[in-house]
């Protein structure tokens, strides 16, 4: 028996990769983009108007859940119709291909936003505050859960919420090291939450990409930097073991 309540706007026990849990926000966004407002408006105020819509509406939505393809690709099409329309019902000609129209407007296109992009933007976002140094009630949540605050990046994701196997898709990282791993770096500090081989602390490249063969015969992979060496007499010495 499912939960029969909302809160603020969202299904709560809702499933997000289904259509059906995402009607309210194209609901939405087809009464905020209808006919007569387009009808009435000039190409510049549709533009402006599918900006603030899209970064309003389906905001909340598109920041907690990983939308399905189909899902962004409705949105997509009610923001086309909307801007090519000129007040007709019937499907009409897009003059520019929607590629074209979401580039920056220094790159000729119109700067409004790819829904799919968007999207995982949004998601990445919360991996990357989970690994800076804010502080909330929401993060020792999740870090209790999912893991210490140590580990949350590399928490095993296969027995895991749905919402959590969604945020490291959304990454990339269902099936091992994905573009959000790749593009962060760590600044080294005291060393108790960088990996050694794992994590990007020196250089552009993480010594696991760098030396595969050390790698497999390294004895210390998935241990911290402060775990792979210790100070003796205020001089730092790797200790770094080998099969």
């Amino acid at each position: 028996m499912g939960i029969s309540f909302k809160y603020l706007g969202l299904e709560v026990g809702g499933n997000p990769r289904k259509k059906k849990f995402w009607e309210p926000v194209l609901n939405k966004l087809k009464t905020r983009l209808n006919i007569w407002k387009r009808r009435f408006l000039s190409m510049a105020g549709r533009i402006c108007l599918i900006k603030s819509i899209l970064t309003s509406v389906p905001l909340y939505y598109l920041s907690l859940f990983r939308a399905p393809v189909m899902v962004c690709r409705s949105i997509t099409r009610i923001q086309r119709r909307f801007l090519w329309g000129w007040g007709k019902e019937k499907e009409t000609i897009s003059w520019v291909s929607w590629k074209v129209v979401c580039k920056s407007r220094e790159e000729g296109g119109l700067g409004l936003r790819v829904v799919h992009n968007f999207n995982l933007a949004l998601l990445a976002k919360w991996r990357w505050r989970l690994l800076a140094d804010e502080k909330g009630r929401w993060k020792d949540l999740l870090a209790s859960k999912y893991g210490s605050s140590l580990n949350v990046l590399h928490s095993p994701v296969k027995f895991q919420s749905l919402w959590w196997r969604d945020l490291f898709k959304a990454c990339g990282e269902d099936g091992g090291d994905g573009w959000f791993s790749k593009e962060i770096g760590w600044k080294l500090g005291c060393g108790d939450k960088v990996k050694f081989w794992e994590d990007i602390w020196t250089g552009n490249s993480s010594l696991k990409s760098l030396y595969p063969r050390l790698f497999s015969l390294s004895l210390d992979q998935g241990q911290k930097v402060e775990e792979a060496g210790v100070w003796t007499d205020s001089v730092w010495q790797w200790c770094l073991r080998w099969r």
